[in-house]
């Protein structure tokens, strides 16, 4: 008979496993755990989620936290006095170790993800782990990483050269967590105010027929750009850009 495995001291095994794949934020992808640790670590997690007192809530609930705080120590730091294309390609470079650490963490608590998250129709792992990045990344740089993403949006627009990898895999990651309606709304209302100068301009600018197929085609562009941007349906992108062109 297995012994009753306590929340205290299975996490401590849990919470050395995650400090262990936190190094890969810095770019040390030898420090993964062992095999023998990574079985382990297993092996803890799916004890505490199967035996007659399950931890299940309070390993979600500390797997969210804890990430959130390797953000806040390991990620943060490196943002800091970063402006325009200079964070966007930090936090880029940020968010692909944190992916590579996601993976390895998100082994150890394979069977939650397959039962009790599920079973509660909570966010997956990863998606909770995309809300732990960026949700605390936001905390500390809302302003700083939302004005380079729409700087970079609006350059793209009117043709100017923009890495699309990075702005696109940014973008990505924040439709995953629950930053996607914050930045959902600033992209929308930038789109309209970009949008309601444009059309003053045209309507002094061209005839009527002219003006309407501007709007049209830009509509069309939008339509597809939103989709992209912010992972959303054609409808709901068409119904944004019929409210903003």
């Amino acid at each position: 008979m297995n012994v009753h495995l306590s929340f205290e001291d299975g996490w401590k095994v849990l919470e050395q496993g995650i400090v262990t794949c936190s190094k890969i934020l810095e770019g040390s992808t030898g420090t993964r755990p062992t095999v023998a640790e990574y079985m382990n670590c297993y092996d803890c997690a799916y004890r505490m989620a199967v035996q007659t007192t399950s931890y299940c809530e309070e390993m979600y609930n500390g797997y969210k936290a804890t990430l959130a705080e390797s953000v806040r120590a390991l990620v943060c730091p490196h943002l800091m006095h970063q402006r325009d294309g200079y964070l966007l390609r930090q936090l880029a470079k940020m968010w692909s170790n944190y992916c590579i650490m996601v993976k390895c963490v998100s082994g150890f608590f394979n069977y939650l993800d397959r039962c009790f998250v599920e079973q509660r129709k909570l966010p997956c792992l990863e998606d909770t782990a995309a809300t732990s990045f960026f949700s605390t990344v936001f905390s500390f740089f809302s302003h700083e990483v939302s004005d380079a993403l729409l700087t970079s949006i609006r350059q793209e627009r009117d043709g100017i050269n923009v890495d699309m990898d990075i702005l696109m895999g940014i973008m990505r990651g924040i439709c995953r967590s629950e930053v996607k309606s914050f930045m959902k709304n600033a992209v929308v209302q930038d789109t309209y105010a970009y949008y309601s100068r444009k059309s003053s301009e045209w309507i002094v600018q061209y005839p009527l027929q002219d003006y309407l197929a501007k709007v049209q085609d830009c509509m069309e562009k939008e339509t597809m750009r939103l989709m992209s941007y912010l992972s959303i349906a054609e409808g709901d992108s068409t119904e944004l850009c019929l409210k903003g062109c």
